[in-house]
């Protein structure tokens, strides 16, 4: 404890306790490094391929905040040659890469070891909406992967203005914006604005 806090000498009105944060222990307890990430979670455990990710529900609700952090880098966008083919009847279906443009560019992942899509914000925040009902598992867990029905399963998957993927968009942007945050706009007042909040 005595690292710290800064000792002030007694006075002769009384004791006195400091509780000044020594300015570097505070610097380390705010701003954690990649490497205090790979300390919690594992080296390496965290995947970019959305396929090969362990859903964020599985983690310990105490640092999903910091696996949402690290994994928010934005979506897993692998621009390949040739996509694999399916066949769906009598003819080959692939992914189209056209997905990723605009509206689905904040959210499309595509997996190279599944071959399939996945849903971002869906798979960082879903979990705290699944009470609502309507959230399906194939953006999030299994891919989706009938390329055939491609535009309009987006689309559904999509829904609404209200629908859970879009509460999960906002939330996601909400959260990678951290600026507009009251801790971070408390942090750019000054000591005197500070104490009188």
């Amino acid at each position: 404890m005595d690292k710290f806090l800064i000792k002030q000498p007694l006075s002769s009105s009384g004791p006195f306790v400091s509780s000044h944060v020594v300015p570097e222990a505070q610097r380390e307890t705010i701003t954690p490094s990649s490497s205090n990430v790979d300390c919690i979670l594992g080296v390496g455990s965290l995947k970019r391929d959305p396929g090969g990710r362990k859903p964020i529900f599985e983690y310990d609700s105490n640092i999903r905040d910091v696996v949402r952090r690290h994994i928010l880098m934005g979506p897993y966008e692998p621009k390949l040659r040739v996509y694999p083919k399916t066949i769906f009847g009598t003819s080959n279906r692939q992914f189209n890469p056209e997905w990723f443009n605009a509206p689905n560019s904040a959210w499309l992942e595509y997996s190279i070891d599944d071959d399939a899509i996945f849903c971002l914000c869906c798979y960082l925040f879903k979990n705290e909406f699944e009470s609502r009902g309507n959230a399906r598992k194939s953006f999030t867990q299994d891919g989706f992967k009938t390329w055939n029905h491609g535009p309009e399963s987006i689309r559904l998957h999509v829904g609404e203005v209200n629908s859970i993927h879009n509460e999960c968009l906002n939330r996601m942007l909400d959260f990678a914006n951290q600026h507009q945050s009251i801790q971070s706009s408390l942090h750019k007042q000054s000591e005197k604005t500070k104490s009188d909040y």
